[in-house]
């Protein structure tokens, strides 16, 4: 019987008191490596409500936990405080890790920046391998975050990418973006997972006289594109008002009801809910009839994949990630920031050509034992 490996999972984001859904798929990542490896999980957060460093460890959802809150750096010059900042990080997570007291066969790093700083000190100092998982959207070209960085800061992302033993992006199409801009020759995609006990078809199918569209994000316009979005439901309401909204937002309710309010789209048509748990949006999602995404980028695109693994079809702007795949069976692609394209696919929209017999057998690649077997093989070559 092969041995399981001891993984430090090194994360520059994940869920803590100060967000709970910051980092929420490298979470999923972490529970689904822990199926297959002995899994740490190491986060360190600033945090204005902490005197001194707290380490907090537990065990959640199977998975040995450790988050380090520590005091934000007092104000200064800015270059004077971002360099502390970086010192104060690296020295708490260094206090981490001599708290975990463990020894690990190889870390896997969890986003690159800041926590990959750390993984190169680890590999200096202790001959310890990582593994770099990237999610980041400042890679693709249609943000050019990266090239926005400062010169500094873009060579300690080149730098913890070349120390780096796998590249593992989320997508092919991050993965191409990493070699675009020279931080990869070669990467091995490992998809962002979806939990299948959460999401599943509802048997037996709804029927309902009114189409129940969703649409689950940040509600972040630069980013989600919700402002056309909602103008092409504001064309289908004049043209076919038989339908209900259902929005989910990461931010405020409110926020949202103004959204909606400009779009000039009746309040009675739309539910809108706010910072709701996995299990309700898992509902809901085997409650609508047509997910709908109209980004205008995306590195993988959790909520589709959710949406396909739940049984329902979706329109969604192709922008990256998941949202390259053109596939009938799977809904409708149309072209980002093209609102008469997004109009007509609305009102075209019919649920019954979309069983989801023909969704699932596409959405088993998200599955955890899939994830964790290509984690599996990975772990193996240390």
């Amino acid at each position: 019987m092969v041995q399981r490996k001891r993984v430090l999972f090194l994360a520059s984001w994940y869920p803590s008191r100060e967000n709970k859904s910051l980092g929420n798929f490298v979470q999923r990542h972490a529970e689904a490596a822990n199926t297959v490896a002995d899994v740490t999980v190491m986060y360190a957060v600033s945090s204005t409500k902490s005197s001194s460093i707290e380490f907090d460890r537990n065990s959640i959802n199977g998975v040995d936990t450790l988050i380090i809150y520590y005091p934000k750096v007092k104000s200064k010059p800015p270059i004077v405080k971002q360099i502390l900042s970086k010192k104060k990080y690296l020295n708490v997570l260094e206090k981490g890790y001599a708290f975990l007291n463990l020894d690990f066969d190889l870390v896997h790093l969890n986003e690159t920046f800041p926590a990959g700083l750390f993984a190169i000190y680890l590999k200096k100092k202790y001959s310890l391998n990582y593994v770099l998982t990237v999610h980041w959207t400042g890679y693709l070209d249609h943000t050019k975050s990266f090239q926005k960085l400062p010169f500094y800061e873009r060579n300690l992302h080149y730098k913890i990418f070349a120390n780096a033993s796998f590249v593992l992006p989320v997508s092919d199409h991050l993965g191409q973006s990493l070699e675009k801009l020279n931080l990869v020759k070669e990467y091995q995609v490992v998809p962002n997972v979806v939990n299948e006990k959460l999401f599943f078809p509802q048997t037996p199918a709804k029927d309902s006289s009114k189409t129940r569209f969703l649409h689950v994000s940040s509600f972040d316009n630069e980013h989600k594109n919700v402002v056309d979005m909602l103008r092409a439901f504001k064309n289908l309401q004049d043209q076919k008002p038989d339908f209900i909204l259902h929005l989910i937002t990461e931010g405020d309710k409110s926020e949202v009801q103004t959204l909606v309010k400009r779009a000039g789209i009746d309040p009675s048509k739309c539910e809108i809910d706010e910072k709701v748990s996995p299990e309700v949006i898992a509902d809901s999602m085997r409650k609508a009839d047509c997910f709908v995404l109209f980004s205008n980028y995306e590195t993988f695109s959790v909520v589709l994949a959710e949406a396909w693994m739940s049984g329902i079809p979706a329109i969604y702007s192709q922008c990256g990630g998941l949202t390259e795949i053109s596939n009938p069976d799977l809904g409708v692609q149309v072209e980002k920031n093209n609102l008469e394209a997004l109009t007509n696919a609305l009102l075209q929209f019919e649920k019954r050509n979309y069983p989801f017999e023909n969704i699932i057998p596409k959405s088993d690649q998200f599955k955890v034992s899939e994830i964790a077997t290509k984690l599996s093989d990975i772990y193996d070559e240390f």
